[in-house]
């Protein structure tokens, strides 16, 4: 009879064991709706335009702000990295598109003391506007750098 006893009173101790584990890891945590891709999405693609839906996770509250909690967010976003269906964004994964693309012809701006020459060039690395890239000109095969430009050329520095 003892033995019984000892064992109903181990489960009982090992259950509010258990349960009081659960209730400290939820503490702190809330529930979220939040956008998930509907299909695989792969890096360089639109968010958006691949297919969204929502599922609901439990997330820490120090840990919110990770994630993409509004599909709101996502808009004139692309993924910097593969993303899986149904699981949730990082704010991480996602990127500006780029303003150039590898292998696009660019303009070349170069600019001093009110004098302005243009040519074309091959971009030889995608960037984002504000970005640092190696173009080859066009005419003379050189292969120079350059800034890029909010319009898409690239201003080469002096």
């Amino acid at each position: 009879m003892a033995r019984r006893a000892i064992r109903a009173l181990s489960a009982a101790l090992l259950s509010a064991a258990v349960l009081g584990a659960f209730a400290v890891g939820t503490a702190g945590a809330a529930e979220l709706e939040m956008p998930v891709p509907s299909t695989t999405i792969y890096a360089g693609t639109d968010i958006v335009s691949a297919g969204l839906s929502k599922r609901s996770f439990i997330v820490k509250d120090d840990k919110v702000a990770l994630f993409v909690a509004d599909e709101s967010e996502l808009h004139g976003l692309v993924a910097r990295r593969t993303l899986l269906a149904g699981k949730a964004i990082r704010r991480s994964d996602l990127v500006l598109p780029d303003a150039v693309k590898a292998g696009a012809n660019v303009t070349l701006v170069y600019r001093t003391d009110g004098l302005v020459i243009t040519g074309l060039g091959l971009a030889l690395q995608s960037g984002q506007e504000g970005e640092t890239i190696r173009v080859r000109n066009a005419d003379s095969g050189i292969t120079v750098s350059g800034r890029i430009a909010p319009d898409g050329s690239i201003a080469i520095e002096g």
